[in-house]
């Protein structure tokens, strides 16, 4: 459901992008590539004060090393910024849910009844998401999703108080990858791979759509348990399916590499590999190295992408982690963060309807992730990459874009309500018509 007041916005998000591609200069907490503050939208709320923050992310289990680098993120920016912004203080608490719904709602429960939040951040896993965005806009919290991709969150839940602050729906950010797979990629048939939940669903109905409406024919899909560990009976049926390309998804964490090592212990082909965002994010490459230069992958982010906002943000990561190069999970937690302090700055302290208007009303020219700006369902539009494994003279590995996909929206050539009036995906429903 998306209110009215949100639907209203659009006047004021185009003039605000008008605005960006004349803007000269940044306010001092605005993320690289922010436009310039409106001057006519004055100041809503009161310097000073303090902002309690809860932030929910798995820091143990499966995507431990995901949801570490979600708080990362975050707190990478206020450790370079200072914790304090138009003299409002801000307070993190930080919960782990494990990435377990069940968990994280309850968490999310404690951070608003005994903590008296005044937003939430997180979580991550896209079914726990859906779990506490789903609360929290019952009892009028702001919930900012710096990496969920569970497509809901800005479709059939949409609400004034969820925001998704620094990455895409998982079909959104994986149709490019169907599209370049059948065109610039030159193959013809596909087999899928995906984790069987929702965000594997999404993703998998993204990579389908794109591959099969440019030409291309899906001989077969497989679906496997969040919690998988040996991948070999999947790579063995893969290997007999026998298709030109292989499309994995994961959900970041141990499943990637776990892949990668099933896959490359059978002697398959790397060069015949499309990985999603997470099977191939900076925790992949640390485990594997040299194994996965070359390998491709689509995402809403490129670490190895010639952009000073980019640059930037990579040597402060690696001054912050020991040389580290940051992923997705940390440009999301970084971003966040970043338009937090950008509100904060020019309004004062504001929460509720008032912050998540405020986030979306921005627009970049070059940000951590390219150019970018929000729709009426408070999602990020913006590019996606496909990109390739290249190693660094640093010694680090990186995502290198092979091509960029532009302006790329949530609705996969659809109209809002054509898109919303589908069944949700799923293993039986991938969207084609």
């Amino acid at each position: 459901m998306t209110s009215m007041k949100t639907r209203g916005r659009r006047s004021a998000l185009v003039a605000a992008g008008i605005a960006a591609v004349t803007a000269l200069a940044l306010t001092a907490c605005a993320p690289p590539g922010a436009a310039e503050p409106d001057p006519t939208s004055g100041s809503s709320g009161e310097a000073g004060g303090s902002l309690k923050v809860g932030y929910i992310s798995p820091t143990t289990g499966n995507f431990a090393v995901a949801g570490q680098e979600m708080v990362d993120g975050w707190n990478l920016y206020w450790e370079l910024n200072g914790a304090e912004v138009n003299g409002i203080t801000i307070e993190t608490i930080v919960e782990d849910d494990a990435g377990n719904p069940e968990t994280s709602l309850t968490k999310a429960r404690k951070l608003v009844e005994q903590d008296e939040v005044d937003f939430i951040v997180g979580p991550l896993i896209a079914n726990t998401a859906l779990a506490v965005a789903e609360y929290t806009s019952s009892v009028g919290i702001p919930n900012l999703h710096p990496v969920a991709a569970s497509d809901d969150l800005t479709q059939r839940n949409a609400n004034d108080l969820t925001v998704r602050t620094g990455s895409m729906g998982g079909s959104q950010a994986n149709y490019p990858g169907g599209e370049w797979a059948a065109t610039e990629g030159g193959f013809d048939t596909a087999v899928t791979l995906c984790a069987d939940y929702a965000f594997g669903w999404e993703s998998c109905a993204g990579f389908v759509q794109g591959f099969t409406q440019n030409g291309g024919e899906v001989v077969e899909q497989i679906w496997f348990p969040n919690t998988t560990t040996d991948f070999s009976t999947y790579v063995s049926q893969i290997q007999a399916a026998g298709a030109d390309v292989v499309y994995v998804a994961t959900a970041g964490g141990a499943p990637g590499p776990n892949f990668l090592n099933a896959y490359q212990g059978l002697g398959l082909d790397p060069g015949k590999l499309l990985m999603n965002c997470c099977s191939l994010d900076q925790g992949t490459l640390r485990a594997m190295g040299d194994q996965v230069v070359g390998v491709k992958s689509v995402s809403y982010w490129a670490e190895g992408r010639d952009s000073d906002a980019v640059a930037e943000f990579i040597e402060a990561y690696k001054e912050f982690s020991d040389g580290k190069v940051p992923g997705a999970y940390v440009a999301g937690g970084y971003m966040t963060a970043s338009l937090v302090a950008s509100v904060l700055a020019e309004k004062g302290l504001v929460t509720g309807e008032e912050l998540v208007s405020a986030i979306t009303e921005y627009t970049f020219e070059d940000s951590i992730f390219g150019r970018v700006s929000w729709d009426d369902y408070n999602n990020m539009v913006g590019p996606v990459y496909v990109r390739e494994v290249t190693a660094g003279d640093d010694g680090n590995f990186y995502n290198t874009p092979i091509a960029t996909f532009e302006d790329v929206d949530q609705w996969l050539g659809r109209t809002p309500e054509e898109a919303l009036a589908q069944p949700t995906y799923s293993q039986t429903f991938q969207g084609l018509e």
